[in-house]
């Protein structure tokens, strides 16, 4: 086992062990209204962010499909760039638009915060890595923990950014914003097939961490910051989502829409959302819930897009 700081309260929840390469990061805004213009590539968002540090970008709401045309406007988040300390630009790509529409899409926005920050807190390091918690960090928290089972769709135990687990190479979960979604991809039709499965669930939130049994860490107005009574979220490393397996060595993956894909069954234009496969510790993105069926009179309308947008695996100690 690494080096570290192991805590276990033998509660039935598993070890915590904050080792060298672990990441906290600190909440420091989300997107709230705006917009862009369909037929452009890009808009600003207001975030205030600490010099020196690295944004990290939780994509909420990456996909939107507006039903204007047919087949359907689709525009998908490719990637969110900082401007200075003030705003980051969130920067999309589409198939198709219809002048004058406008397009959102959902994100938290948090930040690796640099080394001066960290005169006060915790640093675990080794030889070729380090972890580091300030005790100015705005961490997110575990809110939710525990196990369900979801027959089709179901809304969030709590309101928060939802990190999943389980194994079923035939069913593909995505989060919507509202919703955790299953569908089959077992079933190539065109129907909206849903489909069950069981998910082992983290959902963070920006609830204040509490003192108690193990390590409790304050800011200078004596505000806790940090326990390890009440979960942080870390993270030990992200994956760009391809439509191949790719190993997350056991952890939570981030649920959300992974992009889309419109595939032509008889003829028929089959519009999708993607989602999420996880099987035996791997992940892949596949097709998910149907937007909708056009008749496109013989146009090859295939299309299939994974966002760009990194997505964080979290260790499996919640």
């Amino acid at each position: 086992m690494p080096e570290g700081i192991l805590i276990d309260y033998n509660d039935g929840r598993p070890v915590m062990a904050i080792t060298a390469g672990l990441r906290a990061p600190s909440y420091c805004g989300a997107t709230s209204g705006q917009y862009g213009d369909g037929g452009g590539s890009s808009y600003s968002v207001p975030v205030t962010m600490t010099a020196g540090s690295e944004l990290v970008t939780i994509a909420r709401r990456p996909v939107v499909i507006q039903d204007f045309t047919n087949p359907p406007n689709i525009y998908f988040m490719s990637s969110v760039t900082r401007n200075g300390n003030s705003s980051v630009n969130i920067n999309f790509g589409k198939k198709g638009f219809r002048n004058g529409e406008k397009v959102d899409f959902d994100a938290t926005f948090l930040e690796i915060l640099p080394a001066a920050t960290y005169n006060e807190g915790i640093l675990v390091a080794s030889s070729t890595d380090f972890t580091a918690i300030s005790n100015r960090s705005l961490l997110m928290t575990c809110a939710y923990t525990g196990r369900i089972t979801v027959n089709g769709s179901t809304v969030l135990p709590v309101s928060g950014i939802p990190f999943g687990k389980w194994d079923n190479p035939n069913v593909s979960v995505a989060f919507d914003g509202t919703n955790i979604i299953v569908r089959s991809i077992s079933y190539s039709g065109t129907d909206d097939v849903t489909a069950s499965v069981t998910i082992d669930l983290a959902i963070f939130n920006q609830t204040a961490p509490v003192g108690g049994d193990g390590i409790t860490m304050t800011n200078p107005a004596g505000q806790v910051t940090f326990s390890t009574q009440k979960r942080p979220m870390v993270y030990d490393r992200t994956i760009q989502i391809t439509d191949s397996f790719q190993s997350i060595g056991g952890g939570y993956c981030h649920l959300t829409n992974t992009g889309t894909q419109t595939r032509m069954v008889n003829g028929v234009a089959n519009v999708r959302t993607k989602g999420i496969v996880m099987s035996g510790g791997s992940i892949r993105s596949a097709y998910n819930r149907v937007f909708g069926n056009y008749n496109v009179s013989g146009w090859d309308a295939t299309f299939n897009q994974n966002i760009s947008m990194p997505l964080l695996i979290i260790p499996n100690m919640y």
